[in-house]
C-alpha cells in the first residue's frame, strides 16, 4: 500500500509518519473526488429542474481597482 521509494525512513517513528501522510493524502483525494461529483450532479439536477437556468461560470474580478490620484 505505501512504499518507502526513497529509503528515509530508517526509524519506526519516521515509516509510521510516511504513513500517516500517505493516508492523510488519499483521504484528501477522495473527499475532493467526491466533492466534485456532488456538485456536478447538484449542477445537473437544478438546470434539469429549471431548463431556462443557467450558469455564468466563475467570477474573474481580481477586486476592485484604485482610482489615480
Amino acid at each position: 500500500m505505501v512504499e518507502n521509494t526513497t529509503g528515509d525512513c530508517i526509524k519506526a517513528d519516521d515509516a509510521e509518519q510516511h504513513v500517516i501522510e500517505e493516508i492523510r493524502q488519499m483521504g484528501n483525494d477522495a473527499l475532493h473526488c467526491w466533492g466534485s461529483t456532488a456538485a456536478d450532479r447538484e449542477a445537473k439536477q437544478l438546470r434539469e429542474q429549471r431548463p431556462g437556468l443557467h450558469g455564468n461560470g466563475k467570477k474573474k474580478s481580481v477586486g476592485i481597482q484604485l482610482l489615480g490620484k
